[in-house]
């Protein structure tokens, strides 16, 4: 029965936040688990074949390899909402992989990185008419990180398959502390601890065209398990019951295609789609319930990429990118959340062409979804990355 008001009290308090509107909603505020090339790009790459760098999108590129290394990247975003409201500022660290060739033909991947993240802060109260007057202050922090790997082959020249695993982990925290008579004092206060676990399957293809002009990309994730544990714990001792449940995590699908217009300039193109059933985020949730509804992504990116060549200036060195996407969240309140943005970005390898370091500026809006009266979110996002190898693993000719 208590257990029941408190969340009662959750889902009907007058709330605010103090970070984006719907972070709280789902699994949390998604990370950008793809590289910088790609984020300047318009989150394209399906079909984008990286020597250098570890392209995340597609397995199936997880060969051909030049050198064995290691890459990392950072990210710090400015949200902006409602004028008079603060702006929100989250810096992250958005992973690390680890790549190295297997003769020719294979290669293989692994790394982690975080998916969704949950930071709220939220207060709400009883109105005036309530029979029972309270002030309850909620506190949740968490989210899900993904552990990968996995391995590509190039079946011919033309053709190449990918395979990975992902397996994710997490957990979520929530704190309510309660004052039903107003004076100040905590009366009563509610946590629960949740741990995510679960394990999902990738499928990566890449087909290029004999003149290497038209390249194709396509994948599908799909999930194997994916389960949730709650504890519980209140102001009168713990609940010793462990609540269990299968967690329906989305399965997407994905699709892409690059095409070289000149030497040095290329057009890439993605979509995705994903199925979540409608009741997901009712099923479960951290603090607040929401429909689902089956996610879509559009990206279109331009690329100006030359050769490396001994000498060559930094103007011919250097990769140049701009993109823009338009896409929707699985969460699903008024009309659903929409976001569209554009990016661009730049390159530059050092240390004989082996390493490389990246930048991305992404700016973007988001619709508000939660009713009429939130209005849009401005977000401008600025993301490094680098990457260092050696010619680990590699056989050279003798002559």
């Amino acid at each position: 029965m208590v257990k029941r008001i408190l969340i009662v009290m959750l889902l009907t308090g007058s709330l605010f936040g103090q970070n984006s509107y719907y972070s709280s909603y789902g699994f949390g505020l998604s990370s950008p688990s793809i590289p910088v090339r790609n984020l300047a790009l318009g989150g394209t790459g399906l079909a984008i074949p990286d020597s250098i760098n570890l392209n995340l999108l597609n397995p199936a590129l997880w060969n051909g390899f030049v050198t064995t290394s290691l890459q990392g990247q950072v990210g710090t975003s400015t949200v902006s909402a409602d004028p008079g409201s603060p702006d929100l500022v989250m810096t992250q660290f958005l992973g690390f992989s680890f790549k190295l060739p297997i003769g020719k033909k294979i290669g293989i991947a692994l790394g982690i990185m975080p998916i969704t993240r949950m930071t709220t802060e939220k207060s709400f109260s009883s109105d005036s008419t309530s029979l029972i007057q309270y002030t309850s202050d909620v506190d949740v922090k968490g989210g899900i990180s993904q552990f990968f790997f996995g391995g590509g082959y190039r079946v011919n020249p033309n053709f190449c398959l990918g395979l990975k695993t992902q397996i994710y982990f997490g957990n979520y925290l929530t704190k309510m502390a309660t004052d039903f008579d107003t004076d100040g004092d905590v009366n009563s206060y509610f946590r629960k601890y949740t741990i995510m676990q679960g394990t999902q399957l990738g499928l990566g293809a890449y087909w290029v065209s004999k003149d290497r002009k038209m390249e194709v990309g396509a994948t599908i994730d799909h999930r194997l398990k994916f389960d949730s544990y709650s504890n519980y714990d209140f102001y009168f001792g713990p609940d010793s019951t462990t609540k269990k449940k299968n967690i329906p995590y989305p399965s997407t699908f994905q699709l892409g295609v690059r095409r070289k217009m000149t030497g040095s300039l290329a057009l890439s193109v993605d979509v995705s789609y994903s199925l979540v059933p409608k009741s997901l985020y009712k099923d479960f949730y951290v603090i607040e319930t929401s429909d689902a509804q089956n996610p879509f992504y559009a990206g279109i990116g331009f690329e100006k990429a030359t050769a490396p060549r001994p000498g060559a200036s930094i103007w011919n060195q250097m990769a140049l990118r701009a993109g823009a996407f338009h896409k929707s969240e699985s969460i699903h309140q008024s009309g659903g959340l929409q976001e569209t943005g554009i990016s661009f970005g730049m390159s530059l390898p050092f240390n004989r062409h082996l390493n490389r370091i990246d930048l991305a500026i992404v700016a973007s809006i988001r619709d508000g979804f939660l009713n009429e009266t939130v209005g849009k979110e401005k977000v401008l996002s600025f993301y490094a990355g680098i990457t260092t190898g050696e010619l680990w693993f590699r056989k050279f000719k003798r002559f």
